[in-house]
């Protein structure tokens, strides 16, 4: 079958269905193709592109040797290869390498002007860096990508979610029971025969506080449910406008950011063994059938191939091996580093490091270990749009394709399938947002993965709860029986002084345990599900540890507290146990965040390492990773937030003070959060919208969480539930169930005004590619980006020429220059 007719191209169903691999005359063309029709293609690319840059072209070309003396004085330092596992390490390259990775834009440049720019040899970065005043609105933060933007407006919109609550219901509800006394009023019971008169509550400014010192005011507590009533209709309406404040954000920063998904689509479900040129193959099967419908060619600029590199990492721990055997080495010859043995084992790196480019350069010459995915990316975002449109598919599809090893029956003429099986096409997520050691995972894998981390995180968060829930159990029996004492008239103050000192390391060893050690855990567990992308592994890290954190201190005390010692307002009980977690909570994660312990360990132990100089036997990319501030992880400070809306609305009308201190911790959390990313932290990953997206999601639970805490709280101190209680359950209930993301943006739309921009303009600004990260063709890839980039701002001249064609284009001066 042949599909070159322009006339009529031929439906993707008879292209690619069932053909044979010898039958495939695509496959012939690809094999074929020789050097001449090589060359007339570029040459046909060429005479497509603007005036202004073939121009450009010849200019490069004909004055290459007048600036070749130029590029050997600002070259000479290729002389001095950087070399990742060198010893002695460079300890000036580790702090140049550590500045290029702050949280910092890049110097403005002065286009006019030859500039020099000293960029880190391992990571490309820019060193000299202009940092981001801590005073600035967080859309400063654009150039690492819409998500920690994005972030900062989730923490925002919690802020103001709660400062709603606080207005609408909980100063209302603080004032009454405040003024209430039910407390202080005494009870005649009978004990050992005498009549005695006992307070109704412990005394505590804890339980004055909450819903206990009022119970005997019912009308008190008809208006709090009304006005909870009212305040989750405003909450409700909130978070859907919420969302279009991320959407809109998101849209802006992408108008002004174009990285590489933007042109970019992810193929999945590609057949492999054909023993074909995989790269030609795609980039002409989506160049003449991706698209039926639209007249307009579609020209591919780049695939990129992924490979199963399980292998590659195997190489990667023995060479790691040989590394450790050589600073053994080094150490018995008494830091001799030229050393006979020395200089052996380093012939022996050497050696085992060409082995492993060579079995690179083999991955991508001869396709071995192809994983069946590709990166295709097109020549403007409108032929993404149009690749993205018409090749649907759902959730079913590639459930049955799961089962049949790839086949799918019943395709269509507008199905693009290769071989029986239908192409998998999605947005392609960020180049460092993809997880290159587990993206070629097959889905039999990750599926016994995914099965065997919940069945450990089960077992692990069961494990927790039940020892917390011992502890809990123990300390509220003693309550218990303080409360038989005092009701004998035989409790001394300095028993109760015990129990309530007990009460609160209880509640602080569940704050710091959650803080902690869970984190730990879940991070270990979920690293073991071999996540293909990182905005992925941050939504089921989220998902875990929020779950945890929310189990561990709000869950067991209702269980422990209310379900099976029913000490609801007595001494250690309920309101008083989870009213010191809601201080803890709104005080210890902030101000640990700001002493921040990771970064002064990181910076004592940077300091020793340094001090032993040569001694400290650490390659340069171990040197360059001890200078680095920690790494940022917004999964974790989104488990918090999440943690802390979820158990104020559970708890909130039972304790209304706990509103209080979450509002204003979520708010003193916001300012030392952004410090940090600022100055203490390193980020080395993009996040998409779609990790915020997902949290919105979680966070639309508060509706639910505050319909059960008010329904539980009524029954467990009036032994009834109303009917406006139900009625606000079967709401939230409702509320949690619509498709919230589709009505927000009915109501709500986001257009969006971004200026079509050529690929071949695009991708001179971004920060990294598909090729660059992927760990099998990122060296050759990288090489040729750095002369792409010498080319264009070693001289003068071709700095100004190339801001000439972006004026030709429009966008002259629009901060798109150098890396993002």
């Amino acid at each position: 079958m042949k599909y070159n007719s322009q006339t009529n191209p031929p439906s993707n169903f008879q292209h690619f269905m069932g053909v044979a691999p010898n039958q495939f005359s695509s496959n012939i063309k690809g094999q074929t193709l020789n050097s001449q029709q090589q060359n007339q293609h570029d040459q046909s690319r060429v005479s497509q592109m603007p005036v202004s840059k073939i121009e450009e072209v010849n200019y490069q070309q004909s004055h290459e040797v007048n600036h070749s003396h130029i590029d050997l004085q600002q070259h000479s330092s290729k002389a001095q290869h950087y070399h990742p596992l060198t010893m002695p390490c460079n300890w000036d390259l580790a702090r140049k390498h550590a500045q290029s990775r702050r949280t910092a834009l890049e110097k403005k440049k002065d286009f006019n002007k030859t500039t020099n720019v000293e960029t880190c040899p391992c990571c490309g970065f820019e060193v000299e860096r202009d940092e981001i005043p801590y005073c600035s609105n967080p859309m400063a933060l654009s150039f690492l990508g819409s998500g920690f933007t994005l972030f900062y407006n989730y923490l925002k919109y919690c802020i103001i979610i709660l400062f709603i609550t606080l207005v609408t219901k909980q100063i209302y509800n603080l004032y009454t029971s405040y003024e209430g006394s039910y407390c202080s009023h005494v009870k005649k019971e009978k004990i050992e025969g005498h009549v005695v008169e006992l307070p109704n509550c412990s005394e505590s400014l804890f339980l004055r506080l909450s819903l206990a010192n009022k119970l005997d005011n019912r009308e008190a507590l008809e208006h709090v449910q009304i006005l909870n009533f009212i305040n989750l209709f405003i909450v409700m309406l909130v978070l859907i406008y919420f969302r279009k404040s991320q959407r809109q954000i998101d849209t802006t920063i992408d108008e002004e950011l174009l990285t590489p998904a933007d042109y970019t689509v992810c193929v999945k479900n590609i057949p492999l063994g054909l023993g074909l040129n995989y790269k030609w193959e795609l980039k002409h099967m989506f160049e003449t059938c991706a698209v039926i419908s639209d007249t307009n060619p579609i020209v591919v600029k780049k695939v990129v191939l992924v490979y199963d590199i399980e292998e590659i990492i195997e190489m990667e721990k023995k060479l790691d091996e040989l590394v450790e055997r050589k600073k053994d080495i080094i150490k018995e010859y008494n830091y001799n580093f030229n050393h006979p043995k020395v200089l052996e084992i380093d012939q022996k790196i050497k050696e085992f490091e060409h082995k492993i480019h060579q079995t690179e350069k083999e991955y991508e010459k001869e396709n071995k270990k192809f994983a069946g995915i590709a990166f295709i990316s097109f020549e403007d975002e409108n032929m993404k749009n149009l690749v993205l449109q018409e090749n649907q598919h759902t959730q079913l599809e590639r459930m049955k394709s799961y089962w049949n090893k790839g086949k799918l029956e019943g395709l269509s003429e507008n199905d693009l399938s290769w071989h029986d099986q239908k192409l998998f096409i999605e947005q392609a997520p960020e180049p460092n947002e993809v997880d290159w050691e587990f993206i070629h995972v097959k889905t039999e894998e990750k599926i016994s993965k995914r099965v065997k981390a919940w069945i450990i995180y089960l077992l692990v968060e069961s494990a927790a709860f039940y020892s917390i829930y011992l502890i809990s159990h123990k300390v509220a029996k003693y309550g218990d029986e303080a409360r038989e004492e005092e009701i004998k008239g035989k409790l001394d103050h300095n028993t109760m002084l015990k129990i309530n000192i007990l009460s609160f390391i209880i509640s602080l060893s569940i704050v710091l345990f959650n803080k902690f050690a869970v984190a730990k855990i879940v991070h270990y567990i979920v690293d073991d599900e071999k996540i293909s992308s990182k905005t992925k592994f941050q939504i089921s890290f989220v998902y875990k540890y929020a779950l945890a954190l929310f189990l561990n201190a709000a869950i067991i005390s209702f269980l422990v507290d209310i379900v099976i010692l029913k000490n609801v307002e007595g001494a250690g009980g309920f309101l008083q146990n989870e009213s010191q977690i809601f201080i803890l909570n709104a005080v210890l994660p902030p101000f640990i965040w700001c002493v921040d312990p990771w970064s002064l360990c990181k910076n004592i132990w940077r300091w020793y390492i340094v001090s032993k100089g040569d001694k400290a036997l650490l390659t340069q990319q171990e040197a360059n990773t001890l200078m680095e501030e920690p790494d940022y992880l917004s999964a974790k400070r989104y488990s918090d937030i999440m943690k802390t809306m979820w158990f104020t609305f559970l708890y909130g009308t039972a304790i209304p003070l706990g509103t209080v201190c979450s509002a204003f911790g979520i708010l003193i959390y916001y300012y030392v959060d952004y410090y940090n990313i600022l100055r203490r932290r390193t980020v080395k990953e993009s996040i998409s919208i779609q990790l915020s997206t997902e949290m919105i999601e979680m966070l639309e639970y508060i509706i639910v969480w505050s319909a059960f805490g008010e329904m539980i709280m009524t029954y467990a101190f009036f032994k009834e539930i109303s009917s406006i209680d139900v009625l606000l359950m079967v709401i939230a209930i409702i509320y949690a169930s619509l498709p919230m993301e589709d009505i927000s943006e009915y109501l709500f739309p986001v257009v969006n005004n971004e200026e079509i921009k050529p690929y071949d303009e695009g991708c001179l600004g971004f920060d990294t590619d598909y090729d660059r990260e992927n760990p099998v063709t990122r060296h050759k890839a990288i090489e040729e980006w750095n002369e792409k980039q010498n080319m264009l701002i070693d001289s003068n001249h071709k700095i100004h020429k190339y801001y000439q064609q972006q004026d030709q284009f429009g966008y002259n001066n629009d901060a798109h220059y150098g890396r993002r």
